[in-house]
């Protein structure tokens, strides 16, 4: 993705037409949804036995097809610091016996965050700045950590991650820096949120997280307008 693509989507987005565009796909395939997508590629690259971070893992949608996926050798390790969020996860799939829970946000450094919850208690996302146009119903005092020091501190590095997190994926990516220059990290899905990152003031970070992926040798697939998959 270039510069120019960028502006162009910025611009789509201020006059509607990334609506249009997303409303005529819906119609062209009303039975394939942009998860649809992104299950069929995880699931292409997940082998039974993988260890899996789903960051940002909400209520376990996808942690649940994870636990499938790995088998009973495997493990799934979810990131959910939305405390509304992770106890529905824990909820629903504390019987998955290949199933843990990190109450925390991943960022570049350990410390003290504030989780801005949105319209729905399971939604939000880590308050960056001021965060003055937020519309919160709760800011949650929240713990973040970095990727590459829960690593050390369980011991153990994943094979495939899910990164979801409304606008921090740089920060969490550059907190994994030294963990993703590990071979036996075969892929990485991240949900690139372009409007939240425009409102942050980081409008070129899709650019940036490209060319840090392909300087740590994935190769990249945009699996649709906003999933980037990295693998190797």
């Amino acid at each position: 993705m270039n510069t120019f693509t960028i502006r162009a989507r910025s611009i789509g987005r201020r006059l509607g037409i990334h609506h249009l565009v997303y409303n005529l796909r819906a119609k062209l395939n009303p039975n394939r949804s942009y998860e649809d997508r992104c299950f069929k590629a995880l699931q292409e690259t997940i082998v039974p036995g993988d260890v899996v971070w789903d960051i940002g893992a909400n209520v376990g949608v996808y942690s649940e097809k994870f636990c499938q996926w790995v088998g009973s050798n495997g493990r799934v390790i979810a990131f959910e610091p939305n405390p509304q969020a992770a106890e529905l996860l824990i909820n629903r799939l504390g019987g998955c016996d290949s199933l843990s829970v990190e109450r925390v946000a991943l960022g570049l450094h350990a410390g003290q965050g504030t989780f801005v919850v949105g319209s729905e208690i399971t939604s939000g996302h880590l308050q960056y700045g001021s965060d003055a146009g937020s519309v919160a119903k709760i800011k949650v005092p929240i713990e973040i950590a970095s990727g590459d020091e829960v690593c050390k501190r369980l011991g153990s590095k994943p094979n495939v991650l899910k990164i979801d997190v409304e606008g921090s994926e740089e920060d969490v990516l550059m907190g994994l820096r030294e963990t993703l220059e590990c071979s036996s990290v075969r892929a990485v899905m991240v949900e690139v949120h372009f409007q939240a990152l425009e409102s942050r003031g980081e409008r070129d970070a899709p650019i940036r997280i490209e060319k840090l992926l392909t300087k740590l040798r994935f190769r990249l697939r945009w699996v649709d307008a906003n999933h980037l998959l990295a693998s190797r």
